[in-house]
């Protein structure tokens, strides 16, 4: 696709059509916060899509939940409404079966992204319920200030040490760049080091408010200014985004490799 779908009215195809898919490439927010210059990071992003559908041999309506796993070092990302707009563009094809599905999938994806992309596909009796999650939430604690706009400076940290420390907060909200509209996310961090401060940490969580920017880049510039501010030892962490038009994007970043089968299913709010 020449142009961003996104913000611009378009018609669902009606037909397969891989060139709707739109690359969005990730080095030029990177640069922009001399990620790729200071830090050493690993990741994935972990995509549900729950409006997968598709006809068997017969004519007969298929529908599944798929689950993509992008490697943060891919070239691209893919923007989402034009991956919507792709998964539409199958509803009226016809396949063998599932490995058919995805294994086409799974190449136009890669094509796109330019990297290796891990593809699942699962009828929905097969789907576990929501994950709980491990760690303790700081959605209790007291902010610090209103901040309007991310600041490292709001992250503090405490003379005590901790040796494996997990927390999460459900209050996250960014917008679209594009849009405006809000995207809502729940946040998980597990580290050692230096015991962050849960008031400071929920404070610079809710500067976010207002904030315009893709959810890989949020969670890449959170991932940033906690590792610089407060120099863990070990940093990990997570922005589990609510669903919008049938997609969710689960963003992981770490300062250790991540495997597809160590993030989580999928929450409550998804």
């Amino acid at each position: 696709m020449a142009t961003n779908p996104l913000g611009q009215q378009s018609s669902s195809p009606t037909r397969y059509d891989a060139a709707v898919l739109y690359p969005i490439p990730r080095w030029p927010a990177r640069s922009l916060l001399d990620i790729d210059k200071k830090i050493l990071m690993y990741g994935i992003d972990h995509w549900h899509a729950y409006e997968l559908s598709w006809l068997d041999k017969q004519g007969l309506p298929q529908v599944a939940i798929a689950e993509f796993f992008f490697n943060s070092n891919s070239e691209n990302i893919i923007e989402s409404k034009s991956l919507k707009l792709y998964l539409h563009s199958l509803n009226s094809e016809r396949f063998a079966d599932i490995a058919q599905v995805s294994a086409l999938i799974t190449r136009d994806l890669s094509a796109v992204s330019k990297s290796e992309v891990k593809v699942t596909i699962r009828n929905l009796d097969e789907i576990d319920p929501a994950d709980r999650r491990a760690g303790r939430s700081i959605d209790a604690a007291t902010l610090n200030e209103q901040a309007d706009e991310p600041d490292a400076a709001l992250l503090l940290t405490q003379s005590e040490k901790v040796d494996d420390e997990q927390l999460y907060s459900d209050l996250f909200r960014s917008n679209c760049p594009v849009t405006g509209q809000p995207d809502w996310a729940s946040f998980e961090i597990r580290y050692s080091g230096s015991k962050i401060d849960e008031s400071g940490l929920l404070t610079y969580l809710c500067s976010y408010r207002h904030h315009q920017d893709y959810h890989e880049q949020c969670a890449e510039h959170i991932f940033r200014d906690i590792w610089l501010q407060c120099q863990p030892q070990e940093l990990r962490i997570g922005l589990n985004f609510l669903r919008r038009g049938g997609l969710d994007i689960n963003v992981y970043r770490s300062t250790e490799p991540i495997t597809s089968d160590s993030v989580n299913a999928r929450l409550v709010r998804q």
